[in-house]
């Protein structure tokens, strides 16, 4: 009899514990070195290097401007708790080790991967050009292959 009013008394401590005590600690994980901002519909982020050792890069930081990449200014993006590089060129943006977090519209990303993906298109048209360029329509002596075989081991 003392026995079952042990579990009875056991299930309603159960009943009354919530999964909120229960909860395990997160462990803890070092911070990543270059944030990431939460994502933001239709803007895609990139980290731009716009020094290096010390030396800017205004080579490499122009091209990304003109590709259509915007500095973001640090108060627009306060998740990221980050402290700009001293004496940058960028005082209100997010530098870190000389790299500018930069953002651009998610369009002009897709409109670069079609014209990227011509590109590669008519490379392939044109080494198919003059790889069999050679063949006889009447009897062909090879057939375009377009895909590859991974094999392990005696397979």
């Amino acid at each position: 009899m003392t026995e079952s009013r042990k579990e009875g008394s056991s299930s309603r401590l159960r009943d009354t514990e919530t999964r909120d005590t229960e909860m395990r600690d997160k462990p803890w994980k070092p911070a990543p070195l270059l944030p990431s901002p939460n994502p933001r519909e239709g803007l895609d982020f990139r980290y731009v290097r716009v020094s290096m050792r010390g030396e800017a890069d205004n080579v490499n930081a122009s091209q990304a401007f003109r590709e259509g990449w915007e500095p973001v200014l640090s108060a627009d993006y306060p998740e990221l708790k980050v402290v700009s590089d001293r004496g940058s060129d960028f005082p209100d943006n997010v530098v870190v080790g000389g790299l500018l977090l930069c953002a651009r519209p998610v369009e002009i990303g897709q409109q670069i991967d079609e014209h990227r993906q011509k590109e590669v298109n008519a490379q392939m048209e044109a080494v198919d050009r003059n790889y069999f360029r050679e063949q006889d329509p009447r009897m062909p002596m090879l057939q375009p292959e377009r895909r590859s075989r991974v094999s392990f081991g005696d397979n």
